[in-house]
């Protein structure tokens, strides 16, 4: 009886996605007894009906397109709705994120972002339809890899659950990663700014949050931002933006969706910069 525990956890070494349905659930979710996973974060996105996610205390209400994270030792459970619930469930082990380069470091520290931030406003992701549409996509792919061993998909899972935490990025409150030895370097304190506005820069970015991430004056800021970059602070921003609405453009997206991923506040304000951009560099 000791043994079955400890099996599962090994085979689950890797990420594992399970494609799940949930039959509907007659009585009060108070009355269902919670089950834990001690060393495991479950990643749980609703693709079909809906239901009540548990979390101890916690209730929520879930219907399709939500993603949620449970982190390990978190008693929980799930109970459909009168139409059942089908679901991607991303089952990861503590033990995946752990290495000594810098890209598992990263991973490590944003998993744990991704913790404090749920145990903290609930166990419910707050993503835009988009980002929540495209974890649901990532965790299909991921399965459809596990369905079909290859050389090469343990490096593909990896990529694709490098992206699932990328979602850090785009929570309300943002990661702010270790201070690096040498980020009193201007040149430095730049290239971490960039960093993140890598991921922010579909939400709405303020010169003084760019300054707290820099601990730089405003006069410094702009002088050494515009060194590294050849471009004004809201420049870099625009040129950002109109890049990722052009490729979604190209892809087939409307432009008003386009520019509504894309960080922009209207489809006008799309054009608008655009034109501008075109007239400084005809």
């Amino acid at each position: 009886m000791k043994k079955a525990p400890s099996g599962v956890r090994k085979i689950r070494v890797m990420p594992n996605v399970l494609d799940v349905y949930l039959h509907p659930f007659q009585g009060d979710v108070s009355s269902c007894r919670q089950h834990v996973h001690p060393d495991e974060y479950e990643w749980f996105y609703c693709c079909e009906g809906g239901g009540i996610q548990a979390v101890g205390q916690w209730r929520q209400r879930v219907k399709v397109g939500d993603l949620l994270l449970i982190p390990p030792g978190k008693p929980h459970v799930f109970c459909a709705s009168e139409s059942g619930c089908r679901t991607a469930v991303l089952m990861q082990s503590v033990r995946y994120c752990l290495g000594e380069t810098t890209a598992a470091s990263e991973a490590a520290f944003l998993m744990e972002h991704l913790t404090r931030y749920v145990e903290k406003n609930g166990y419910l992701l707050p993503l835009s339809e988009a980002d929540s549409r495209t974890c649901g996509e990532t965790l299909h792919r991921i399965m459809a890899l596990q369905k079909k061993p290859a050389f090469g998909n343990a490096l593909r899972i990896n990529s694709l659950l490098g992206a699932m935490l990328e979602i850090g990025f785009h929570l309300p409150e943002l990661p702010r990663g270790p201070v690096s030895p040498d980020s009193g370097d201007p040149e430095r304190r730049i290239s971490e700014l960039l960093f993140y506005l890598d991921s922010m820069y579909i939400r709405p970015v303020t010169v003084e949050e760019a300054l707290r991430i820099t601990g730089m004056s405003r006069s410094a800021f702009h002088v050494h931002f515009q060194e590294a970059t050849g471009l004004t602070f809201c420049q870099y921003l625009n040129d950002l933006r109109l890049a990722t609405a052009e490729h979604l453009i190209s892809e087939g997206v409307p432009p008003e969706e386009a520019a509504k991923r894309s960080g922009f506040t209207s489809r006008s304000n799309y054009y608008q910069q655009r034109r501008n951009r075109r007239r400084k560099n005809p």
